[in-house]
């Protein structure tokens, strides 16, 4: 005799059961991101438009993926201080014997951030990131480039009255911002640099006397998950 299928209550329940279990696992999902998203440092860019210096009128970008700890800014100073003190080649590659090893150095650094020249797919790695408030209510920004700005192009990016000697291998930029986060920067290609060794710091050595190289610098709003 065959006896009709009967339903039991765990088949009854199982849409509902599956309803819960799915219901629990999006709420674990948004709790690991919550946490997640509580740990990670908000990366922060800034934008400009290269000025008075060759390419002219560039527009770029500045990527931050986080500023450079205490420990990152003495590991770059340790570099630069060493290969400032060595002449970079004239057509802004490598010498005949390979980068030198200081420059190798700093490329192996841990890397902080980049610098997206707007007409270009290819970024220059930024290894030294820091930032200080400005009585103004504004603050001062200071990048290093692992590779000086124009190595990837015909010429480095620099006025063109800069001085004659050989320009160092890295770059380093400082930007100046209000407390409306806007403004410009100039760069080592027609400023000398200081380094500040007792607090790991590097800058422009007469950033007021330097030309403008970056205009229309501006602080981007922060991604969306950051906001």
């Amino acid at each position: 005799m065959v006896h009709p299928l009967k339903t039991t209550s765990s088949m009854k329940d199982a849409p509902a059961a599956s309803r819960r279990l799915l219901a629990a696992l999006a709420a674990a999902a948004v709790a690991a991101g919550t946490a997640s998203g509580q740990d990670r440092e908000v990366p922060e860019t800034f934008t400009a438009t290269t000025a008075n210096m060759d390419p002219d009128g560039e527009d770029v970008r500045f990527s931050l993926l986080r500023w450079s700890s205490d420990a990152d800014r003495r590991a770059v100073l340790d570099v630069l201080t060493g290969a400032d003190d060595e002449p970079a080649a004239a057509d802004g590659g490598a010498d005949e014997e390979g980068e030198s090893d200081e420059i190798a150095a700093l490329l192996e650094l841990p890397t902080v951030g980049y610098l997206w020249p707007g007409s270009s797919g290819v970024g220059y790695s930024l290894k030294f990131a820091h930032r200080a408030a400005a009585p103004d209510g504004g603050e001062h920004l200071t990048f290093v480039t692992g590779r000086r700005l124009g190595t990837f192009g015909r010429a480095p990016w620099a006025p063109p009255d800069a001085p004659e000697a050989a320009p160092r291998r890295y770059t380093v930029i400082e930007l100046r911002l209000d407390s409306s986060g806007a403004g410009a920067g100039a760069t080592s290609a027609a400023a000398d640099v200081a380094f500040d060794a007792e607090n790991a710091l590097v800058a422009l050595r007469d950033y007021d006397a330097a030309p403008v190289l970056f205009e229309n610098v501006r602080r981007r709003p922060p991604p969306y998950w950051a906001r």
